[in-house]
């Protein structure tokens, strides 16, 4: 897959985006990786100032909708520690099977990696109204039931939905 050709380039608009394991391969499904990319978000929002209003995480990828100064490079950040700290747990965990399949994603004219975990580019749309953003929330939200792993998108462990969930949720101001 190539780079995107969609730009979000308004950052007084909140962007819907989507980050997507290589082949959509279930590289998300173990909690401890769903961990490690909940933790660089929350890192991400302390350090960087990045907003987020809606989140869902996935087997083999996940929704946000955030707003930041610079909306790009803070997704670009975000997909490029999580990879190599879930690269990281797959070696530690010893799964070659897995990284064999990152291994063979990887274009050969990537010198600097070894491996590819996440599709390249992110699908930035930007929401330019309440209805417009009212319906990627409740996509979001109802991404899990559709797949049916849940009953309620309240269910869902990995969501914004669930009350209990350990990202903070800001209050969006339109």
């Amino acid at each position: 897959m190539t780079r995107t050709r969609y730009k979000a380039t308004e950052s007084e608009y909140p962007i819907f985006a989507t980050g997507t394991c290589i082949d959509w391969l279930p590289l998300l499904k173990p909690d401890n990786t769903k961990q490690i990319l909940i933790d660089t978000i929350i890192n991400t929002q302390k350090v960087k100032q990045l907003k987020i209003y809606a989140i869902v995480i996935m087997h083999n990828h996940f929704h946000i909708i955030y707003s930041s100064c610079n909306p790009a490079k803070e997704i670009g950040n975000l997909k490029s520690f999580s990879a190599r700290q879930i690269i990281q747990y797959y070696r530690n965990i010893g799964a070659d099977n897995v990284l064999r399949k990152m291994q063979n994603a990887c274009p050969e004219y990537r010198k600097d990696r070894t491996y590819k975990f996440w599709q390249e580019g992110y699908c930035p749309k930007q929401m330019y109204s309440l209805d417009v953003l009212a319906q990627k929330i409740d996509y979001i939200q109802w991404n899990p039931v559709r797949k049916g792993y849940v009953n309620d998108p309240c269910e869902w462990p990995w969501s914004s939905a669930n009350p209990d969930f350990e990202i903070k949720i800001d209050m969006l101001e339109y």
